[in-house]
């Protein structure tokens, strides 16, 4: 009787083991179709929260280590989890195969640490230049929350909600890879869609079933944002002032518009110190193995002419909707704002301290005791009308900001 029930025990552990050794990151109950995109939009906008990667009271999602690719493929990865969903992407390193949680590789673990580990493994295998693989452009008119916006091999943004006043208001992670609070900002990415693969701008996730068809193919793909952008020269502020046209239900009022530009300003120089910082530790990575200059496809990574060039462009640009506005208006913070950047008059200390609360660019990113170099939106300003601000990615800090203004000459070839 106890051989028996010791079989009858072994044959049923042994039925058991294959629904294991096949055990998916999470089953499959839904498929994706209009209303759980339109259910998808909605949970970015109600969900989707700065704190998502450092809360303790979501354990799987908590203290995730993330850049901004990572943050943007986790917004549609967390959703589909949550709602039992098919996630499906391009394999980077494997043409034509495909990474989803269909995957059996983690099939050792509970449920809650195989959708963990899930995460980190797509985080390893993405990254800005593959999700113009994974997405493809839309229509203006058509940007919602839970879009993206993608600049391959540079940075990418998650669309967290679209205002009344016709603003697809962003949130980003950045570089280095670590665990963090998103960054949430009533303003559009600082870029303008310019890949002449047609690879970057105002995007949206392929669903599964149409994962391994071109963008071209994907419903409501369009090529408007390109034409637009080229029509107009690039020029970030007519672009967006275009996108808030077509999106909003109330027009854009001075100060909105205002608050805006300085925000994108904002988030723009700050993106350019994470470059310089890059170039820096690159630079002292090769030194420290005996090489002395960038070679040609080095630098190329490391420089920024064209990034420097666009941060003239959008100071000129913002200050060409101040002088349409006309005179600041001292009950408005953010024209104050703008006064302080742009007066020619030293602003006095009071404005600048709240121009700097609203503002900073961090020159570096510190460890605890080491020099916090910042530096003002109206300094930087100053520095590139006088043209000083350097793009040759062996220059020492004060060079690549302005702060020097002596001729720099590193004795290395520029390219």
């Amino acid at each position: 009787m106890k051989k028996t029930f010791a079989l009858a025990l072994l044959l049923a552990v042994i039925s058991f083991l294959p629904s294991i050794a096949s055990a998916s990151v999470w089953p499959n109950e839904n498929e994706w179709n209009d209303m759980w995109e339109d259910n998808y939009r909605q949970w970015v906008r109600t969900n989707w929260k700065d704190d998502i990667f450092m809360d303790p009271a979501k354990p799987i999602y908590y203290k995730y280590e993330n850049d901004c690719a990572d943050a943007v493929y986790a917004m549609r990865l967390i959703f589909a989890f949550e709602h039992r969903l098919p996630f499906v992407i391009n394999n980077r390193d494997k043409a034509g195969k495909l990474i989803s949680n269909s995957m059996s590789t983690w099939d050792n673990l509970p449920p809650d640490r195989r959708v963990r580990q899930f995460m980190d493994y797509v985080a390893d295998m993405t990254s800005s230049e593959s999700l113009r693989n994974d997405t493809y452009p839309v229509a203006l008119v058509d940007i919602k929350p839970g879009d993206v916006y993608v600049a391959p091999g540079v940075h990418s943004y998650q669309i967290a909600d679209v205002t009344d006043a016709g603003i697809a208001e962003v949130m980003a992670s950045t570089t280095p890879k670590q665990a963090r609070y998103l960054l949430r900002t009533p303003s559009f990415p600082f870029y303008v869609p310019e890949d002449k693969r047609l690879g970057d701008g105002y995007r949206r996730f392929k669903q599964p079933q149409n994962i391994m068809k071109p963008a071209s193919a994907q419903p409501g793909y369009s090529e408007e944002q390109f034409h637009l952008a080229a029509d107009l020269a690039y020029d970030y502020v007519a672009f967006t002032d275009i996108i808030s046209h077509k999106l909003a239900k109330r027009p854009e009022t001075a100060d909105e518009k205002t608050q805006r530009l300085l925000l994108a300003l904002c988030m723009y120089a700050n993106d350019r110190a994470v470059y310089v910082y890059d170039a820096l530790w690159y630079l002292q990575k090769i030194r420290g193995e005996g090489r002395r200059c960038m070679n040609a496809r080095e630098y190329d990574d490391h420089s920024t002419p064209g990034r420097d060039k666009r941060l003239k462009m959008f100071f000129d640009s913002i200050r060409r909707h101040l002088d349409r506005i006309g005179r600041f208006d001292p009950r408005s913070q953010p024209a104050r704002w703008a006064k302080a950047v742009f007066a020619n008059d030293q602003p006095p200390p009071q404005e600048m301290k709240s121009l700097d609360g609203f503002c900073e660019v961090q020159m570096t990113l510190v460890d605890e005791g080491e020099k916090d170099y910042k530096m003002s939106l109206r300094e930087l300003r100053q520095n590139v009308e006088a043209g000083a601000l350097v793009s040759d990615p062996h220059a020492p800090l004060p060079y690549r900001w302005g702060i020097e203004k002596t001729p720099f000459n590193s004795g290395c070839p520029t390219y």
